[in-house]
């Protein structure tokens, strides 16, 4: 069998150094190498039927996101680029794995997980809830996103839901308003029943009685804000402010209200929810909480890479909720003290 040619060879044969051979072959940029030599060299190379060794890559190790949803809120980019950039500056790779709510495509997911050499998981859910942990996920690394789990406690991070509401309903109240409005979602969303909370107690913090008849719980979609607002206003005493469980309401309210010759915020207060890509385009500029999605990726990226750096230590479980930020515009203003006698 004929020895394979080596870098030494080449060097003999062009009358160059086995240092320069290397810059050539190997494209190193910034080096001061005639074009002459460069083409003795790579036909030497040729000639010789010398192939240049495979480079090694370093890889980087995987982080999969498994995600039931991403394309039915405007959200998911939240989760998914905070979670991205977080793994990015760790030195992780993030494989992005989709489900589609598809109960047989996520076990198809989890059980891929042992082939992909991944490091750990991020198990996310668009909307908060809580969730079952997939036995697949073993002992393996993980890291529960915007749910949480109560049959095997894992570390997760979830939205502080109930305590924007209730910021939310206080500035209301610092505003001078008494009569404050909640028009929320269904009961069966784990954020519905939340933020109603928040309402509450903000109430009750200030000893303002909790009335009923200024709770409205439905759809949360524009039409829904529409509707309620409509209920409201047949009331004995309307709410001068309102507080939504997301902009889509808040949109329908404003649409009720200009109806109804209502100004915002002269006559009516609303506070929103999400920070929608058109709310800063309301008429007025709606105020509204907004969502930490990326934080918490951020969030739920480094708690996973603090525990596969130490697997063998103690990793407190428990559930980190972040706090929503209120984005301030123009939608909320002082009690009208004419509406108030």
């Amino acid at each position: 069998m004929s020895k394979k040619p080596t870098m030494s060879d080449i060097a003999t044969a062009c009358g160059v150094s086995q240092a320069t051979v290397s810059l050539v072959l190997n494209n190193a940029p910034g080096t001061r190498i005639s074009a002459t030599t460069r083409e003795a060299v790579v036909n030497a190379a040729a000639k010789m039927g010398y192939s240049t060794p495979a480079r090694h890559i370093d890889r980087r190790p995987l982080l999969a996101m498994i995600i039931n949803e991403v394309t039915s809120s405007p959200h998911v980019a939240g989760l998914i680029d905070g979670a991205a950039e977080a793994a990015n500056e760790l030195g992780y790779l993030l494989a992005v794995m989709p489900t589609a709510a598809d109960e047989e495509a996520e076990q198809s997911a989890l059980e891929s997980l042992a082939t992909l050499s991944v490091a750990g998981v991020i198990y996310t859910r668009l909307i908060t809830q809580q969730v079952t942990t997939p036995p697949q996920l073993g002992d393996r690394p993980t890291v529960l996103l915007n749910c949480y789990a109560v049959d095997k406690p894992l570390p997760s991070v979830v939205p502080g839901d109930l305590s924007a509401v209730m910021n939310a309903t206080l500035s209301l109240i610092e505003a001078g308003h008494t009569r404050i409005a909640y028009i929320g979602g269904e009961d069966s969303i784990e954020a519905s029943r939340e933020r109603i909370k928040g309402y509450r107690r903000a109430l009750t913090m200030h000893d303002i009685p909790v009335d009923n008849h200024l709770i409205i719980k439905g759809r949360w979609t524009i039409q829904g804000g529409y509707a309620a607002f409509k209920r409201l206003q047949t009331l004995a005493e309307p709410p001068t402010a309102i507080c939504c469980f997301c902009d889509r309401i808040a949109m329908g309210v404003y649409e009720a209200a200009k109806e109804a010759g209502l100004k915002i915020p002269q006559d009516l207060s609303v506070i929103g929810f999400d920070n929608e890509s058109y709310s800063g385009d309301m008429l007025p500029p709606l105020t509204t909480m907004q969502l930490p999605h990326a934080d918490m990726a951020r969030y739920a990226v480094e708690k996973l890479a603090e525990i596969i750096a130490a697997p063998r230590a103690r990793h407190e479980n428990h559930k980190m909720k972040l706090e929503c930020e209120m984005i301030v515009r123009q939608s909320v203003g002082p009690l009208n003290q004419r509406d108030s006698q």
